[in-house]
């Protein structure tokens, strides 16, 4: 892979590639295993509002941590303390990706992915900075009118209407707010309360055993760039048809958003995950398409993890979506568990 890379990269040239990152609509900064960065784009001192005067050759993530603290970025709380917490979690190299509302109101979903050689070991890590405020704001707005929704609903129950009529109504609102349009699966914001519940009773009975799979669709921006956003909306669609028909009624299949899907698998242990990750992966593999679409083949990257006792769901989350970025760096079409091990070129 890396001498793909290179082997591109002479043919583009370095001044090239440096140049059209500069016209990245989105920040990247890059920083070694001393945490120094070694690069950064303009949009990345545009997002996060960094003077020239500190982003000087040599800088560390350090000093941008703690310029952040002093100007109030991370809340209340001593500055010191706040930087050391961040560079010790920085020093893990663990892949992350996360919202981050600055002190002025701007949203940022920032991505981060450790890099390696060719042996494996982590030479640095690769962050991108990407403003979403436009995003988070319409989001906000929504949840604000599911809210009235809401309350308009407590109104309607308040005047006693009619309980048969009233509890269709209940039905048709509890679908809207549970279920993803596109795919009929569970959204997120269901997920986190019904995967509390899963967890929390594993935590009471510790045969309870949990799984989780994680997978997007390989290359998936590549259908809506070519064949449009109701191709991609197809591809989904079918997508959530599979998980729906090969699913137990106690599974929680979950679409997080855009290709991104997730699948808690209630007294599975992870060897029987990772089997069920590979049956889907093959489902997936087999759909064809008519029309327009007869030529396209679809394959998914997967991550799967088992919970365990004490595990926080979030840690579970990102365990699962580090095996998810081991399958991708692994080559794709491929199912990988936490700790890494990657299963077969599917």
């Amino acid at each position: 892979m890396l001498s793909e890379i290179r082997e591109r990269g002479m043919q583009v040239g370095v001044a090239d590639l440096l140049r059209a990152i500069q016209y990245l609509p989105v920040g990247l900064s890059i920083i070694d295993r001393d945490l120094q960065f070694r690069f950064w784009n303009d949009s990345f001192c545009q997002c996060l509002d960094f003077p020239n005067s500190l982003m000087q050759p040599g800088v560390l993530l350090e000093d941008l941590f703690r310029f952040n603290a002093l100007r109030g970025e991370f809340g209340p709380g001593d500055a010191e303390t706040q930087v050391r917490e961040r560079i010790e979690l920085a020093r893990q190299f663990v892949p992350h990706r996360f919202r981050r509302t600055r002190a002025n109101g701007t949203v940022l979903q920032v991505t981060g992915r450790p890099m390696s050689d060719e042996q494996g070991r982590v030479v640095g890590f690769v962050t991108i900075y990407e403003d979403v405020t436009t995003e988070a704001r319409q989001q906000q707005e929504l949840e604000q009118a599911h809210q009235k929704l809401l309350s308009a609903y407590e109104d309607l129950r308040r005047a006693q209407l009619d309980n048969s009529e009233l509890e269709k109504d209940r039905s048709k609102y509890y679908q809207l707010a549970v279920r993803d349009a596109v795919t009929g699966l569970y959204t997120r914001h269901y997920m986190e309360d019904a995967a509390a519940r899963l967890l929390q009773q594993h935590e009471r009975d510790a045969a309870e055993r949990v799984g989780l799979l994680v997978f997007d669709v390989d290359r998936f921006k590549l259908v809506n760039d070519n064949h449009g956003h109701l191709a991609g909306d197809l591809v989904l669609q079918r997508i959530g048809n599979l998980l729906n028909s090969h699913t137990r009624r106690i599974d929680i299949a979950v679409r997080n958003g855009g290709d991104e899907f997730a699948v808690f698998l209630p007294k599975l242990d992870l060897q029987h995950c990772l089997q069920f990750a590979e049956r889907l992966s093959s489902e997936v593999r087999a759909l064809r398409f008519e029309g327009s679409l007869a030529a396209i083949e679809l394959s998914i990257s997967a991550g799967v993890a088992e919970h365990q006792p004490g595990e926080p769901l979030g840690d579970l989350l990102q365990r699962a979506d580090a095996a998810l970025y081991a399958a991708k760096r692994a080559g794709r079409d491929r199912v990988c568990s936490f700790p890494a091990q990657a299963g077969k070129n599917l």
